[in-house]
């Protein structure tokens, strides 16, 4: 069971950090609803946690054991149980990631065979900030005496950087300074810490980023989550807008989201010169959640019975659906329409293709496939893509050719 502390824990200990006024303000938000993603996001750690605790040695053995999981919901009920796809894209990509993260861990007898290591552990940094306490997918040891720290993220969104995560960081601090004897004597006299991210995404072929760092860089995010823990219990807690306002439940209401939209809203785009655009972007992003959360929240007053001034309540566009799929086919058979008429039939796209059998994919098909993007779009500096041009090129290109 998944367990996480809406005060400080492995998914708030960024806002925490950067918005210690975050936390009075989450607790005076409105609820909100469980995504259907989150659910499922749930269910595949479930199903991972099962996996891992039956300690299949490769993925030879552990094959049966997915196999087994198709068609169960895993308690989550039936509108989310386990496809053969969800096999396939997340759950497989996963273990075997899990068997690579071991076996770059050994040491040079060939030993694969980690010390020690805990599946969904609650650990507890209570005593550095009450309160604060997480469950981390997979704490281990391994036989050169290093902490790993592993988080599955199994959303098909941007990729999570491992490097410098403050969520990993948090439950390696958390299992560090636990006041449990048990985990007390499994973090004794480490050499190191490992952070890795699984996450397998439609369209990657990169599942499992690994980071290492020392514990002098848990003792300096352990300062700064102190700090922010002073902070954030007074009144007047600061508020501060940025990428970790994401999944922030005050994202609709936050006085400082309010204020970054009043502050948008007075600029006008086309006056704009190319270094204000590069400001304006960054703001941009950060008001697409805030947005997004504002309409998201107006739905859910308004299907309770509130009035939302300016707004009511419509049908969205009806389509057309068959009330008799067979029925329908078989009318259209009796008046003669051609099977090609009735029927969509398309060649699957390579990464389905690689899905159904990755043998062929590789061996027959793969040097008949080439990349192709549908088209550019502006993303930040801090994203990993190669640019397209360079400004200097940009620039070069829209000023008139010189005359010879």
């Amino acid at each position: 069971m998944l367990e996480h502390s809406h005060i400080m824990g492995g998914s708030t200990a960024k806002r925490r950090i950067n918005c210690p006024g975050s936390l009075n303000a989450e607790k005076a938000a409105p609820e909100q609803a469980t995504s259907e993603f989150a659910v499922r996001g749930s269910m595949l750690h479930a199903a991972m946690e099962l996996l891992l605790t039956a300690d299949p040695e490769n993925m030879t053995e552990g094959a049966p054991l997915l196999d087994e999981l198709v068609g169960q919901d895993l308690g989550f009920g039936e509108d989310y149980e386990i496809t053969r796809e969800l096999i396939d894209t997340k759950l497989y990509p996963a273990l075997e990631a899990w068997f690579m993260v071991r076996d770059a861990s050994a040491m040079k007898d060939g030993n694969y065979r980690w010390d020690d290591w805990f599946i969904e552990q609650r650990v507890n940094l209570d005593n550095v900030a009450p309160g604060a306490f997480g469950t981390a997918d997979l704490i281990g040891i391994d036989l050169k005496k290093r902490l790993h720290i592993l988080d599955w993220k199994f959303g098909d969104g941007v990729v999570v950087p491992v490097e410098g995560n403050v969520a990993l960081g948090f439950y390696a601090a958390a299992a560090m300074y636990d006041n449990d004897p048990e985990m007390q004597e499994f973090c004794a006299d480490l050499t190191g810490v490992v952070l890795h991210i699984v996450q397998p995404r439609v369209g990657s072929d990169v599942v499992l980023h690994t980071w290492e760092t020392d514990e002098d860089w848990i003792e300096k995010l352990t300062n700064q989550i102190d700090l922010a823990m002073k902070a954030a219990i007074k009144p007047d807690a600061p508020l501060k807008t940025g990428d970790w306002c994401q999944f922030c439940r005050a994202r609709a209401t936050c006085p400082a989201q309010q204020a970054l939209a009043s502050s948008a809203l007075s600029t006008v785009p086309k006056s704009m010169t190319s270094v204000d655009l590069g400001a304006a972007m960054l703001l941009a992003q950060q008001l697409k959640t805030w947005i997004s959360e504002v309409v998201k929240l107006a739905q859910v007053e308004a299907e309770a019975g509130a009035v939302i001034p300016g707004f009511k309540l419509v049908n969205k566009r009806p389509t057309r659906v068959w009330t008799d799929e067979a029925m329908a086919e078989k009318r259209m058979r009796n008046a003669k329409v051609p099977a090609g008429k009735m029927f969509n039939k398309k060649l699957v796209s390579p990464a389905q293709a690689e899905k159904v059998n990755k043998e062929l994919y590789g061996s027959k098909l793969s040097d008949i496939v080439a990349m192709h993007s549908t088209g550019l779009t502006l993303v930040p500096d801090s994203d990993k893509r190669q640019a397209v041009t360079s400004s200097i090129e940009l620039l070069a290109a829209a000023l008139p050719e010189q005359k010879q």
